[in-house]
């Protein structure tokens, strides 16, 4: 196919404007419309060769090497747990490494029973921000003091049966910590709490002063690694082959975000390299791009 009606093509099918195509390539947008249309009189060379690393790139780039959903033994643990702390009206801590797949594990749980809240809290964080973020989840007013704050969200979820979660909990500074404990006792709701391992060192104190926090908490999942049974139910789901997931359980350091950028760099490396097929030799040279 000509050059022209290739690029043609390709800005029809993903709706590439000129103004589009100009920002990618660093080509004026008059530059390219005479190019496009055999118009250009300078060095046409240099605008075909622009034009067909553009295409290149955008061909690659549509390869979509992301990893579908699968149920993993993090999400079974996750899950369980959060019906456990949702249909009891408990307190439950799971905690982890980053990049173990809690979040997605937690989403998906939220997708499921929408009776549950779930909070992604970020640094900064503070009690009144806590309670501003669930009244908004509640359409709640937002507005008032703390004690205001925390007396409207009682009230909206006393005896609801439903469950709170918050997601990177480790955030949260120890009143904030406090009010979620005074939601729980106050509402009979249930609260899962998800993050990294500081977190039970938060709820704890590191002098163990906040046992009236830690000791409501019924149910703790402590979350390391992925187990080679997860990597190989993985690679079967892709149609990889499942004798290579030792190899990548070994370098991705058992780490569902690791292993999902091992997984789709080195199937980019082995077409790149001319390879049908990912082997041994490819995930190892592919641990060497990802940063530990």
């Amino acid at each position: 196919m000509d050059i022209r009606a290739e690029l043609k093509e390709l800005m029809e099918s993903k709706n590439y404007s000129i103004s589009y195509l100009s920002t990618a390539t660093g080509i004026a947008k008059s530059t390219i419309s005479m190019w496009m249309n055999n118009n250009y009189n300078g060095k046409n060379d240099k605008i075909t060769d622009i034009i067909n690393n553009f295409i290149q790139r955008e061909k690659e780039r549509s390869i979509n090497n992301d990893l579908p959903f699968v149920d993993i033994s993090i999400v079974k643990y996750i899950s369980e747990i959060a019906r456990l702390c949702h249909t009891q009206g408990k307190i439950g801590v799971c905690a982890g490494r980053a990049g173990l797949g809690k979040t997605i594990a937690v989403k998906k749980y939220t997708k499921e029973f929408l009776d549950s809240i779930l909070i992604e809290s970020d640094s900064g964080y503070t009690a009144k921000s806590l309670l501003k973020e669930i009244h908004r989840r509640l359409s709640l007013s937002g507005r008032g003091c703390v004690y205001d704050l925390m007396d409207e969200v009682v009230r909206k979820l006393n005896q609801s049966g439903r469950l709170l979660i918050i997601d990177e909990a480790e955030n949260l500074p120890y009143r904030a910590l406090e009010i979620t404990r005074r939601i729980h006792d106050k509402t009979g709701i249930g609260v899962l709490l998800i993050g990294r391992s500081i977190l039970l060192e938060n709820l704890k104190g590191f002098n163990n002063q906040y046992d009236q926090l830690y000791s409501r908490v019924k149910y703790t999942k402590i979350i390391d690694r992925l187990i080679l049974v997860d990597v190989v139910k993985i690679l079967e789901t892709i149609g990889l082959d499942s004798k290579l997931a030792e190899t990548y359980l070994q370098y991705s350091d058992g780490n569902t975000r690791r292993l999902e950028h091992l997984i789709s760099h080195s199937i980019s490396i082995a077409k790149i390299n001319g390879k049908a097929e990912v082997d041994s030799a490819v995930i190892k040279k592919t641990s060497k791009l990802l940063m530990v």
